[in-house]
């Protein structure tokens, strides 16, 4: 399982590639000016068997309500809504992830 997210394009900020990716992935048009910043982990990415070392962003953005999403199978094959509370963090894909769920559900 992971989350939404994708890479940097040359001359776009952060923000600008989580709105592009949230769009892409999800078909979510987001306001940049309601995403919030929460942390920053590094993480190692394989790629066509070279590990690069990369650094995660996470941002949180709120929804007034689940929305349906409709798949776009060469951005992603499934997306499913999990309450925090149900959320098994080894099922995430990334250490990255891991980490950062581990952190913000003790504070919650």
């Amino acid at each position: 399982m992971d989350l939404a997210g994708g890479f940097v394009d040359p001359k776009e900020s952060a923000e600008e590639t989580c709105k592009r990716e949230l769009f892409e992935e999800l078909q979510l048009d987001v306001d940049i000016s309601n995403l919030k910043y929460l942390t920053s982990l590094p993480n190692v990415y394989q790629y066509k068997e070279i590990d690069y070392n990369t650094i995660d962003l996470f941002y949180e953005y709120h929804v007034p309500e689940k929305f349906e999403v409709n798949l776009e199978l060469s951005e992603i094959s499934e997306a499913v809504w999990i309450p925090l509370k149900e959320l098994d963090i080894e099922d995430l894909a990334f250490d990255s992830q891991k980490r950062f769920f581990e952190e913000y559900l003790k504070n919650m």
